[in-house]
């Protein structure tokens, strides 16, 4: 199997508010950008429906996570198709397919309206924060919309909260083996790492240049997965694929003319696959830059992998990660039409001789999603 050919070869790599409608009919991996909401330093964690960036650019949110986590509660008016807020006496009320909102009974013309997108009551995300009295700002670093209330922002300014460089909440309770973080605590992220040690002190050991470095190797891992993880038989194309693969690989890969070609034609094989076989997919890949490990000249970042598999006529055989594996990775059984969200550590290695840690680094493989014993997904079902 030319990946384990390959593998040893390698022994030997702005937020806007806009016009909607009352249904989304979006093509996953065409025109849904998805991405990080982080709400008073907390990284939303949606169970299943997902913001996303819509075709005219506007970000729109499952409005109930987003208004509960900044203190309202929200309802639904079936009768009228209209999502209730109420918070601190005040009252807006959003119906579906309609760009006129009403707070406290005075109406509002908005350039787009709430819609429905896979049972969920999806909200142009600026409106529904300012309303509620918080202030709404795209981090590029973060790759994140961060979204703040008042007493919050007073916390952080008084030093009561302390935030990392990416604007999510360090614990009260750290140790000396990472810079933990509220909501990684509560997911279980550093039970499923409780074997790893060396993060806090790979971070130490690099002061202010290790923010700039992450910031650039968390865009080659974001970059790549935002085309493995939204395939689409139908416009997959094989020089895209590769070049997104190629710009975000090390250089073990990519200065090997030999390794390279054989990469090159895995994913020519594995674009077949996905035409064969109606492969459909969407998801997203969001790097933790603030517990990376390192050795050496190969650093591991662990990364929240979210996922979905829409259409495929082998489930088990979707993306390069699962495709044809290597003994590295498990031969993970997945189905259709259910959400995957968990953990994976994703490595990246040098080609630069005793390099530790550097912009350098790139993917060191194709199988980073199912590495044996490096990896959890939960399932959520609607």
């Amino acid at each position: 199997m030319i990946k384990k050919t390959i593998a040893a070869a390698v022994a030997a790599a702005v937020i806007m508010v806009g016009v909607g409608t009352s249904q989304v009919n979006a093509v996953p991996g065409k025109d849904l950008q998805i991405l990080p909401i982080i709400v008073n330093g907390q990284k939303v964690r949606f169970p299943d429906t997902e913001p996303y960036v819509n075709t005219d650019g506007r970000t729109m949110v499952p409005v109930r996570f987003v208004s509960e986590m900044l203190g309202a509660d929200v309802t639904w008016e079936n009768s009228t198709q209209t999502a209730i807020i109420q918070y601190e006496g005040k009252t807006i009320r959003m119906p579906i397919g309609s760009n006129t909102v009403t707070v406290d009974g005075a109406a509002e013309e908005l350039d787009t309206a709430a819609e429905m997108y896979e049972g969920r009551t999806m909200v142009p995300l600026r409106f529904v924060s300012e309303v509620l009295d918080s202030k709404v700002e795209w981090d590029a670093s973060a790759h994140s919309v961060k979204v703040t209330d008042a007493k919050y922002q007073a916390k952080v300014d008084t030093g009561e909260v302390k935030l990392d460089p990416w604007g999510r909440e360090y614990s009260k309770t750290q140790d000396a083996n990472w810079f933990r973080l509220t909501d990684l605590e509560s997911v279980g992220f550093y039970k499923l790492y409780s074997k790893k040690t060396t993060s806090r002190s790979f971070i130490e050991k690099r002061n202010a240049s290790y923010i700039s470095t992450a910031n650039v190797l968390g865009a080659k891992i974001r970059s790549y997965y935002e085309v493995q993880l939204n395939v689409d038989y139908r416009t997959i194309n094989e020089a895209a694929f590769t070049r997104a693969f190629m710009n975000s690989a090390s250089g073990t890969i990519t200065k090997n003319d030999y390794v390279k070609s054989q990469y090159e034609e895995t994913i020519k094989k594995y674009v077949k696959w996905v035409k064969d076989n109606k492969i459909v997919t969407k998801g997203y890949a969001d790097p933790e830059l603030s517990a990376v490990q390192g050795l050496d000249a190969t650093v591991w970042i662990p990364t929240h992998f979210k996922f979905m598999i829409i259409s495929s006529k082998d489930p088990n055989q979707t993306f390069l990660d699962n495709w044809d594996v290597t003994n590295l990775s498990d031969a993970t059984k997945l189905k259709t039409g259910v959400w995957y969200d968990g953990y994976s550590n994703v490595r990246m290695h040098s080609v630069v001789a005793n390099a530790t840690w550097g912009e350098d680094h790139g993917l060191a493989e194709f199988e980073n999603m199912f590495i044996k014993e490096n990896y959890y997904y939960n399932i959520s079902v609607k």
